[in-house]
């Protein structure tokens, strides 16, 4: 049993609960539900103060790590400063909108990050069904999130405008998302935990109005007022809460196959961040994918996406597996490879920042056709496969991006085998140093080795040995070698090994500086 989950889940239960409770005397601008938010405020506090009798013994064991205890006193920080506004809810100085957004933002999504590392400290669990555990977190979030914006828009009449059930159905559309992500992931005994747990009639009138809405219809909430909808989904709430408690039994690596256990999980080879920065969300809007597509998309993926930090080595999922995830480079190298009937690799791509891994399989809902490692420390940002493909159906402007991606990563690969498999060991080599040399652009004599030399060969298609002979041609004719780095002896040493998409990141191509401009091979007779 994970005991140090209960009292994080119950502090989150009772924190969604209060911000419920608060919407609806806030709407109802004071009249109603005065008894009820007084006693969800002391069950609250009566779970926050029984997390800081806990975190003291935490402090004084091994359990967990310094990171995740200063995650935890940050969630009791901002649970100190929901509390100073406690009063100013009464006083109704916050609206319902600002509610909302105060305890999703301050204390419920930290509350769910630190349940989540804390499954992962525990290593007696399976990171697989703590993976599926965390979309389960996020899905009940999603349900609290519906109880507190129906009854806000019960009391103020809101469902008569247009934009306000808009955004009720966006929302219900991520409850979807986020159900099927869950249960792509889970294994059976978690899937049967939730359809077996999920029912009654709840759950039966707020399908029914689901349905309603969905079918346009004016009168979906007919006969049902703002308390009555706060109840139908506290009730909803209080199956997600046994669902959860039964998910947190079933984390044990022991109640799953040997076999399932020893496959790769991206939680469990990886670090979460706090979340995406501006500079990195700048640099994700610049890319390919998501350059000049509209915000209202844009921002529609991005808050269902995590950054997360990769070690070299780990593996981010093995050929054939189910594709559950997109995942885009945002710093780092990671390697794509196949596996040889004798045991050894086939290195096929080596992918860097800007990068996408084995989209297509996301796009295509097909299983990953190749296995992908950590080359050098990465920074990857994923986003979950379901929810892509459903966005993908819903806008055709990023459907347009999906066919250009595909098509670039086609004429990549060809390109890329060209350079690779069908040129002498020394246009190779050439051809790389010169494709880093651009890629890098910092120093215009100096290029960085991202990563190790005998990948490097790997991914030229030569064995170790042939790559040392050939770099020693380089250093023959006066390029420095070092363990991590190549300088070169003047600046067009490179150039004869050009070829025409390496010239279109060069820009010295097209001018009279260039001195190779039609990117013929003349230059590397010497070699």
């Amino acid at each position: 049993m994970n005991d140090n989950l209960i009292y994080l889940s119950d502090a989150l239960h009772e924190m969604q609960n209060e911000r419920g409770c608060a919407v609806l005397f806030t709407s109802s601008q004071g009249k109603i539900f005065e008894k009820e938010l007084h006693g969800s405020f002391e069950k609250s506090i009566a779970t926050t103060n029984k997390i800081r009798q806990e975190l003291k013994k935490w402090h004084n064991s091994n359990i967990f790590d310094d990171e995740f205890l200063h995650k935890i006193e940050f969630v009791l920080d901002n649970s100190d400063v929901v509390n100073d506004r406690r009063k100013r809810i009464f006083n109704l100085e916050f609206t319902a909108t600002e509610i909302i957004n105060g305890y999703s933002h301050q204390v419920i999504s930290p509350l769910m990050d630190v349940i989540v590392m804390a499954a992962l400290f525990n290593k007696k669990n399976d990171p697989a069904k703590v993976s599926a555990f965390s979309y389960f977190l996020q899905l009940k979030e999603k349900f609290g999130r519906e109880r507190a914006l129906g009854v806000r828009g019960l009391i103020t009449n809101s469902f008569n405008d247009r934009e306000f059930i808009d955004r009720f159905n966006f929302l219900l559309s991520e409850q979807k998302s986020f159900k099927r992500t869950f249960l792509a992931m889970a294994d059976e005994k978690q899937k049967k935990i939730y359809e077996t747990i999920m029912r009654g009639h709840a759950i039966d009138k707020i399908t029914h109005v689901h349905n309603g809405l969905k079918r346009g219809e004016k009168n979906a909430f007919l006969n049902i007022n703002a308390v009555e909808w706060f109840e139908l989904t506290t009730d909803q709430m209080g199956l997600m809460k046994k669902v959860e408690e039964k998910l947190m039994e079933n984390l044990l690596k022991s109640d799953i196959p040997e076999n399932v256990q020893s496959q790769p999980s991206i939680i469990s080879t990886s670090r979460n961040l706090e979340g995406i920065t501006t500079e990195q969300r700048n640099f994700i809007e610049d890319l390919p994918f998501f350059i000049n597509l509209p915000e209202d998309i844009t921002s529609g993926l991005l808050q269902f996406a995590q950054v997360r930090e990769y070690k070299k080595g780990k593996l981010l999922f093995l050929e054939g597996e189910v594709s559950t995830r997109l995942y885009i480079i945002l710093s780092g190298w990671v390697k794509l490879f196949k596996g040889t009937s004798n045991g050894d690799e086939t290195v096929l791509q080596m992918l860097t920042g800007g990068d996408m891994i084995a989209e297509s399989a996301v796009f295509l809902n097909a299983n990953y056709h190749v296995s992908a490692q950590i080359a050098k420390n990465s920074i990857i940002l994923t986003l979950p496969a379901p929810i892509i493909r459903e966005k993908i159906k819903e806008h055709n402007a990023l459907a347009l991006r999906v066919l250009e991606g595909i098509s670039k990563h086609s004429h990549n690969l060809i390109q890329e085998f060209e350079n690779i498999r069908l040129k002498p060991a020394t246009e190779r080599v050439g051809w790389f140093l010169l494709k880093l040399l651009l890629e890098q652009g910092k120093v215009p004599d100096l290029i960085e080795l991202p990563y190790d030399k005998s990948l490097i060969a790997s991914y030229l298609d030569m064995k170790p040995e042939t790559f040392s002979r050939t770099l020693k041609r380089f250093k023959d004719r006066g390029f420095e070698i070092n363990k991590n780095s190549v300088i070169i002896p003047e600046i067009g040493a490179l150039c004869g090994f050009c070829d025409h998409d390496l010239a279109s990141g060069c820009h010295k191509h097209g001018t009279p500086e260039c001195p190779n401009p039609d990117c013929s091979r003349d230059g590397i007779i010497d070699f």
